[in-house]
C-alpha cells in the first residue's frame, strides 16, 4: 500500500515504486514517471532528485526541445559567423522542431535520436544523405549539452549508435584536362577571372576567399598573398524568407587566416597587372558573387571543351599535386587553411599501388641468408 501522500509502495517482486508527475508542455498533458529502487529511502531520494530537476526546469522554462533550440541560437548568435547562425536556424526549424520540438529535452533518449535519424533518412521531398543526417543529431546534441550546462540539471547525453559515411576518396581531372585549362587560362591572363582562378589553381585558396582578395592583399615583393576575408552567400536574418545576400567576413577558422607563398610560375602572370580593389570585380559591385564567378568558370571550360567540375575541384588539384611534389603534411595543412593535420590527411593522402608495391619489395625474408 503506497504511503499517504508520496505515491510509493512496495512491488509484489520485492522492489520499491514511487510516480512522480513530470512537466506540463505545451504540446502534451504531463505525464507520470516511475522511479524504481530497492529501498524506500532510496526511491525517495530519486524522487526528490527528480522534483528538484523539474523545479529548476521549470524557473527557466526549460520545458521542451523547441524552447531549448530557441535559446541555444539567441545565446549562440553572440559568438557565431552570421552564415554559422543562419545555418542553425535553417536546420533547427526545418527539421528539429518539427520531429522534436514538443518533446521534454529529458525524454531525448538514443531510441528518440535512431528514431529521428530514420525519419530524415526517409523524407520524400528531398533526400538526405547519412553524413548530413548525422550532423542533424549531432546539433541536437549540442542543444541538449548546453542545456544541462547552463541550468545545471542532470540530463543524460545519448550516445549516436550510427556513424557518418567514411570519406571517400578525391578524383580530380586528369593531367591532360588540367594542361588544357592551364594553357587556356595562361593565353587569357589579361581577363581578371582566369588570373582569378589561376591563383585558386596554383595556391589552393577557397572560391569565397578569391572573391574577398584584394590587390592590396597581395604583396608581389615578398611574393606572399595574404588570406584575411572570406566572400559568402547567407540567408537573410528573418527566418523563413528563404532569401539570401552577400557577406564579406572573417574566413572560415582562425586558421584559415594565412599567408601563402606565391610559386613562380603565378609570379609570373600577376606581374605588372596591379592595380585597385578587388583582384575580380563583378558587374554590379566592386566585388564578384561566388556564384557568379562559378558560372563565369563554367564557361570557361565549356570553351575549353572540358566537362564540368566544380570550382572547389582546383583546390583539391592544388593539394593533391602538393602531396605527389613531396609537401610535408603540415606546410601543406597552413597553406590550405585546414585546422587540422589530420583533415588534410584523410583528404589527399593516398599512396598509390605503384608506391605500395615499392614499399612491399624492400621487405626481406629473415630467414635469408645474409
Amino acid at each position: 500500500m503506497p504511503r499517504r501522500g508520496e505515491n510509493i509502495y512496495k512491488r509484489k517482486d520485492g522492489r520499491w515504486e514511487g510516480r512522480v508527475k513530470g512537466p506540463q508542455e505545451s504540446c502534451n498533458r504531463g505525464k507520470y514517471k516511475s522511479v524504481y529502487g530497492k529501498t524506500y529511502k532510496e526511491v525517495k531520494s530519486k524522487m526528490d532528485e527528480y522534483k528538484k530537476d523539474m523545479s529548476i526546469r521549470k524557473n527557466s522554462h526549460m520545458y521542451i526541445v523547441k524552447e531549448a533550440a530557441g535559446i541555444w541560437l539567441e545565446e549562440g548568435k553572440k559568438n557565431w559567423k552570421p552564415t554559422t547562425y543562419r545555418t542553425y536556424c535553417q536546420i533547427t526549424d526545418k527539421y528539429i522542431i518539427p520531429f522534436l520540438g514538443c518533446m521534454d529535452i529529458t525524454a531525448v533518449d538514443a531510441k528518440t535520436l535512431d528514431k529521428f535519424h530514420s525519419q530524415l533518412a526517409c523524407k520524400s521531398d528531398i533526400p538526405l544523405s547519412n553524413n548530413y543526417c548525422f550532423y542533424i543529431c549531432s546539433l541536437v546534441l549540442r542543444i541538449l549539452r548546453y542545456s544541462r550546462k547552463k541550468y545545471d540539471i542532470t540530463l543524460p547525453l545519448p550516445e549516436l549508435s550510427f556513424c557518418k559515411n567514411k570519406m571517400q576518396k578525391i578524383n580530380p581531372p586528369g593531367e591532360r584536362v588540367l594542361a588544357t585549362l592551364e594553357r587556356y587560362l595562361v593565353e587569357h591572363a589579361e581577363d581578371e577571372t582566369c588570373l582569378g582562378i589561376s591563383i585558386a589553381l596554383y595556391t589552393g585558396i577557397r572560391i569565397g576567399e578569391l572573391c574577398a582578395l584584394t590587390w592590396k592583399d597581395v604583396d608581389l615583393e615578398d611574393k606572399i598573398i595574404y588570406i584575411r576575408r572570406n566572400v559568402q552567400r547567407a540567408k537573410e536574418e528573418e527566418r523563413g524568407t528563404g532569401r539570401t545576400k552577400i557577406i564579406i567576413q572573417s574566413p572560415k577558422t582562425p586558421d584559415s587566416v594565412r599567408f601563402i607563398p606565391i610559386p613562380p610560375v603565378l609570379c609570373k602572370l600577376l606581374q605588372g597587372k596591379e592595380k585597385e580593389g578587388f583582384l575580380i570585380s563583378g558587374v554590379k559591385h566592386d566585388w564578384v558573387d561566388p556564384r557568379t564567378l562559378q558560372y563565369r568558370f563554367r564557361r570557361i571550360l565549356d570553351q575549353c571543351g572540358i566537362e564540368y567540375f566544380n570550382f572547389h575541384m582546383l583546390r583539391h588539384v592544388f593539394a593533391t599535386r602538393c602531396v605527389a611534389m613531396g609537401f610535408d603534411i603540415k606546410s601543406l595543412s597552413e597553406i590550405l587553411g585546414h585546422s587540422s593535420i589530420q583533415t588534410t590527411m584523410s583528404l589527399y593522402v593516398h599512396p598509390t599501388v605503384q608506391h605500395k608495391r615499392q614499399l612491399m619489395e624492400r621487405f626481406l625474408s629473415y630467414a635469408d641468408p645474409a
